[in-house]
């Protein structure tokens, strides 16, 4: 695989940052970021970091060595081989050994100052944000500014139509989430990109490689940058391991983010000290999360929460515990929650707790708050039934069989 043609291209009021890409197995590609003229500043214009970073693991899947007509920072190169490339095959069974090797190398530190991290509106987001913004003091470690990725979290990109529908949710983000950098004083630098379209094997897997990715583009911007934790513990990881393995890439974040860092921008793993759960008691009583909270997963057109895809009836279960539910019900449909998914999801729970550290910490707080749970066999009746049911049955039977299990 080979990684060149390096250019900067101004297009109406964005600036495009790209590379041609040739693969034995893609063929001849574009690789591009873009923003808005405003935050060209701080693309890095003569670095193939950030496209390396993107393109090393689709090189270990296909089995191809790197070769990167440009420069980038000696120690990235260095890492990567002999480090992070064993690292991701450890995560990766199907992914190979491989190496990278660059026509030039510098060990310069580029002069920014930037402290940034990315607002998302989720729990992991506004946990590092109140965290490290709000209550920290220390300039040299306080947020300064925020980032939003278009990588792989609005949606694939196999095709034409899923790349327009990315991008679309990606600015219908953007737009909604605007509003709370603006009150602060922040900026919230939209990055926009076509990274995932080389990335078919969903965002979940990669998304810290191509995070990172986006953040070196930027690497004139900054210094330091948190990146917040998916809401697994320091035990939780060590202890669920093999669970994530070969699924969730930020399992590794502990380990691989230091080994992608350059010499002028540290990558920070923030928030492994707390589960999801300390998380939204930390954050629950945080002004902006009751206006800008954004768990969604569903892959609808909307930024609104949908309020029965599995991150919103997580964080629905957590917030009916600690009674704090209709708090929120701006942001989540609570009846609709009720009706159409909370039992199922509490009964799905109760039968993962042993398997699942989401699930098993849910039903935690939830028996500590003295909340009532159906028991095993109730919940494995009834997920069956229910499966059953929507395959065949109208929902006036659903309903009664709901009823009847209820009050087993």
């Amino acid at each position: 695989m080979k990684i060149y043609n390096l250019r900067n291209i101004k297009d109406n009021d964005e600036v495009k940052l790209s590379v041609s890409i040739d693969s034995e197995q893609l063929g001849c590609k574009e690789l591009w970021f873009s923003t808005p003229e405003q935050y060209a500043h701080g693309l890095c214009e003569n670095r193939l970091d950030g496209f390396l970073v993107g393109m090393v693991f689709p090189a270990m899947q296909y089995g191809e060595d790197i070769h990167l007509e440009g420069c980038v920072s000696k120690k990235l190169l260095f890492n990567l081989n002999n480090y992070a490339i064993p690292l991701l095959m450890t995560f990766s069974p199907s992914a190979k050994r491989i190496k990278i090797i660059a026509e030039e190398t510098t060990t310069e530190r580029l002069n920014c100052s930037g402290i940034g991290t990315g607002f998302s509106g989720g729990v992991d987001s506004f946990c590092t944000i109140y965290e490290r913004y709000e209550l920290e003091k220390d300039p040299d470690y306080r947020i300064n500014s925020f980032l939003f990725l278009n990588v792989g979290s609005h949606g694939p990109g196999g095709s034409d139509e899923e790349e327009i529908f990315a991008r679309k949710l990606f600015h219908n983000r953007y737009n909604y989430l605007n509003a709370l950098p603006n009150e602060l004083g922040l900026d919230f630098i939209p990055l926009d990109s076509n990274l995932h379209s080389f990335h078919p094997w969903g965002h979940q897997l990669t998304h810290s490689l191509t995070t990172v990715s986006g953040v070196l583009i930027l690497q004139n911007t900054y210094s330091k940058y948190y990146c917040a934790s998916t809401g697994l513990s320091y035990s939780l990881l060590l202890k669920f391991f093999e669970v994530y393995q070969n699924r969730d890439i930020a399992i590794f974040d502990p380990m691989l983010l230091s080994l992608l860092s350059t010499e002028s921008l540290e990558l920070i793993p923030d928030g492994t000290q707390y589960t999801r759960i300390e998380k939204i008691l930390r954050i629950i009583d945080y002004e902006p999360v009751h206006h800008y909270l954004n768990v969604c997963v569903s892959g609808q057109e909307s930024h609104e929460n949908c309020s029965v895809c599995s991150k919103c009836c997580r964080t629905l279960m957590t917030l009916s515990s600690i009674g704090k539910l209709d708090e929120f019900s701006n942001l989540f449909d609570i009846g609709k929650y009720k009706k159409k998914a909370e039992l199922r999801f509490v009964c799905q729970q109760v039968l993962l707790q042993h398997k699942d550290p989401f699930a098993r910490a849910s039903i935690k707080l939830a028996r500590e708050n003295g909340i009532k749970l159906p028991s095993c066999l109730v919940c494995y009746i009834l997920v069956r039934l229910i499966n059953l049911a929507k395959a065949c049955l109208p929902s006036t039977v659903i309903s009664k069989i709901k009823t009847i299990l209820k009050q087993a």
